[in-house]
């Protein structure tokens, strides 16, 4: 299992260093309380989160639940992932494929949001295996096969139709020069992303850095993160993302990431067939 703080660098910004670092110590704290009374071991912390090994799946579904019961006491929001498979131990930490796999369902999770395997939910007892739903097949880095990822249900999930898209392929364009800004258009609002603002998360609901008024588009559809010079959307969406870029065929993503290179149109939920669609944001790279 992999536990992340969702949006922990806005946090910092947000309520300073000092207040935010006591504040996440306190969050782990409990967070690996929790795995030690669900019969899980702590392997490690990873700044803003943990990773953590239990003897059976029910074991940590339970645990993963009882983490978002009490993510609103500290005003923060959690993202799970968890896989099951044969690991290597080391000296505090753990190796092997079943590791990569877990970490990366992790990184595609929404904020509140427990994301699990087909692997671990084969592993479950009836009653845990139902409170899951499919979500789409997930194409990893190194794997030939998209790997089935299902969402473990909570109270909101009516709000957003579960479905079982299939995810055929999973494309990281490289660009050959490195990007600073980028200018997103919506509606007469202009956000200029660069390395002053390093963020955005897009989506339906009114804490969005960039609303968008479409009930096509999900309450937490996407964000988009400088890093590395480049900017990466990742879509968390229900209805996927598609990006229309030049003459380049649609990209469409579904729990995936992509970087956005040169300008285009990006269709929250649906596709972008014009700049006037009530879903669809318009994206401008800068060249370094």
């Amino acid at each position: 299992m992999f536990v992340d703080i969702a949006d922990s660098t806005m946090l910092y910004e947000r309520i300073g260093n000092a207040t935010a670092a006591a504040l996440t110590q306190q969050v782990l704290a409990h967070l690996r309380q929790l795995v030690e009374e669900h019969s899980g071991r702590v392997i490690k912390s990873l700044g803003d989160g943990l990773l953590a090994a239990f003897p059976a799946c029910d074991d940590s579904v339970r645990t993963a639940c009882a983490m978002i019961d009490g993510q609103n006491r500290h005003g923060l929001r959690l993202r799970i992932g968890i896989h099951h498979g044969a690991v290597i131990e080391g000296v505090g930490d753990l190796y092997g494929d079943a590791c990569n796999v877990a970490a990366r369902v992790q990184q595609i999770a929404r904020p509140g949001e427990i994301l699990v395997t087909q692997a671990l939910v084969d592993g479950l007892s009836p009653g845990l295996r139902d409170r899951t739903r499919p979500l789409n097949n997930v194409a990893m880095k190194g794997k030939t096969a998209p790997i089935r990822v299902h969402r473990v249900r909570d109270a909101d999930d009516a709000d957003d139709a579960i479905e079982s898209t299939t995810l055929g392929f999973s494309l990281v364009t490289e660009a050959g020069d490195a990007m600073v800004t980028l200018h997103l258009s919506y509606r007469g609002q202009e956000i200029a992303m660069s390395r002053a603002l390093p963020r955005v998360t897009i989506g339906r609901e009114d804490s969005s850095g960039l609303r968008i008024a479409s009930r096509q588009t999900s309450r937490q559809h996407a964000v988009i993160d400088f890093t590395r010079e480049s900017f990466l959307l990742t879509d968390h969406s229900t209805n996927g993302t598609f990006i229309r870029s030049g003459g380049s065929p649609p990209l469409v993503l579904r729990r995936d990431s992509t970087k956005l290179v040169g300008s285009g149109l990006i269709g929250f939920g649906a596709e972008a067939l014009d700049e006037g669609q009530d879903h669809v944001v318009a994206f401008r790279g800068e060249l370094a």
